[in-house]
């Protein structure tokens, strides 16, 4: 099979030609039809995520099953899937209570820990794939596995996000935080998104932002956010961007028992908190890490009625996944990206 192989972390993708892989006794063999692209694999290839190379990476999958090993029930040959990117246990008391990304016993990520799907084939635990609804494209329910159920796990459980609430979005415009806006809307917020372009913060506008701030602009994004609200402040501050400056702002830019959720982290991302200011205005500063198997079901059942819609801004073939990281280090890249496989 073709796969697109990582040599040594912070090295460039190479084509290679590798045997398909052979499902083991509980594992499952998938024929990759579709795969999105974000900036957390930019920040994977450095190696900083852990794992071992050589390593075929992707995590963001649609295809076929075409083989299971033994012990296998949960999926058949010829059911459409998508991939469940963590690696954890199923039976500690995270997993079982529906909170499987803080897994006991925690294995690792889908292409960094394991191969993933940059290749003609990815064979994973049976666990790690997941029905495709009827309806939902290969390709959806690939931006589904993370650029949208991320979302719907932190607005609906981090950052309870409810109809009248103002939540501000940092880097709205990029692959995450454009399902965000649709998302944060779909819970009924004003959303007020926040980029470093007039042509990220359009898409924003476009799939459903109330209102826009261009931080480049501005200079002082908390109080750009606290004028569009008349001083008060925004309930909700989620941050896709996560450095220090940026994470400064949401938690500066919150409301009276205001929630600041961080959800990507551009290292080192410290902030400075004021805890008296804590205690008198209970606000609450939180993390949100990626979503369990049940909500990544949600998700796609949602996408399959039409309520979040993909937004991809570039396809290429997944032998082309090298451009791909570099529009996306250039931050040209408007969406999410996507591989084709014909």
């Amino acid at each position: 099979m073709r796969a697109m192989v990582v040599p040594k972390w912070g090295e460039a993708f190479r084509l290679e030609d590798r045997p398909v892989p052979k499902p083991a006794p509980g594992e499952a063999l998938m024929h990759v039809r579709a795969a999105g692209v974000g900036l957390t694999l930019v920040t994977m290839r450095t190696g900083i995520f852990g794992g071992e190379a050589p390593r075929i990476m992707g995590h963001e999958l649609g295809g076929d099953i075409v083989e299971v090993g033994e012990d296998v029930s949960n999926v058949k040959v010829g059911q459409r899937c998508a991939v469940y990117f963590y690696l954890n246990c199923g039976w500690c008391r995270w997993c079982k209570g529906g909170r499987e990304t803080l897994c006991e016993n925690w294995k690792g990520y889908v292409g960094v820990h394991r191969d993933g799907g940059y290749a003609d084939y990815v064979c994973l635990p049976a666990d790690n794939f997941l029905p495709i609804p009827d309806g939902l494209a290969y390709e959806a329910a690939a931006v589904a596995a993370d650029a949208v159920n991320t979302n719907w796990h932190c607005m609906r459980e981090r950052a309870k996000v409810n109809p009248h609430d103002d939540v501000l979005l940092i880097g709205a415009g990029g692959g995450v935080g454009i399902h965000g806006v649709q998302v944060a809307k779909l819970f009924g917020a004003r959303v007020i998104a926040a980029d470093v372009s007039e042509e990220k913060l359009a898409l924003a506008k476009q799939w459903g932002a109330d209102e826009t701030i261009n931080v480049r602009a501005v200079g002082d994004l908390a109080a750009a956010a606290k004028k569009l609200t008349d001083g008060r402040g925004v309930q909700a501050a989620v941050d896709y961007v996560g450095s220090s400056a940026s994470f400064t702002s949401a938690v500066q830019s919150l409301a009276v028992s205001g929630r600041a959720v961080i959800i990507g982290a551009t290292p080192p991302a410290e902030v400075k908190i004021d805890a008296i200011n804590l205690i008198l205005t209970e606000k609450i500063i939180t993390g949100s890490r990626h979503s369990s198997r049940a909500e990544l079901i949600e998700t796609m059942e949602l996408m399959s009625r039409g309520a979040i819609k993909p937004v991809v801004g570039t396809r290429r073939h997944f032998t082309e996944v090298e451009s791909l990281f570099d529009d996306l280090k250039a931050q040209r890249l408007l969406g999410r990206g996507a591989l084709t496989y014909d």
